[in-house]
């Protein structure tokens, strides 16, 4: 083979890494959805999503339980209202709504529940 060749194939071969590995961000869309459809059920779920990058990790805000028992079944009720609208690569985290109230950062925040949302869209 000759170098030319090899650089086309190469070449070829980059194309079809990057066409494979890259993922499309979640839409506004399916973002606005899944937010009202959290919005509409505020007994549940009081604060609509605290943070969500790119689709990938919902972060909400709940009441911690008094018994300091991990909401993660919780965290999978929200992977149900995902799938329902075809988002299907993200994880879902949980964290306490006071102390966010109280320090308007999620950074250093405990989590209080986790669920990983993500599969094969059907």
């Amino acid at each position: 083979m000759n170098k030319k060749t090899i650089m086309v194939i190469l070449v070829a071969i980059t194309a079809a890494v990057t066409y494979y590995l890259y993922e499309e961000p979640l839409s506004l869309e399916k973002r606005a959805v899944v937010e009202a459809e959290l919005a509409s059920q505020p007994d549940k779920y009081p604060a609509t999503p605290v943070w969500w990058a790119d689709g990938g990790v919902l972060a909400i805000g709940m009441l911690p339980r008094e018994s300091g028992e991990k909401r993660n079944d919780s965290a999978k009720e929200i992977c149900n209202i995902l799938w329902k609208h075809d988002v299907n690569k993200t994880t879902v985290e949980v964290y306490d709504i006071l102390q966010i109230q109280q320090t308007q950062d999620i950074d250093g925040q405990q989590l209080i529940g986790t669920a990983d949302c993500r599969r094969v869209a059907p």
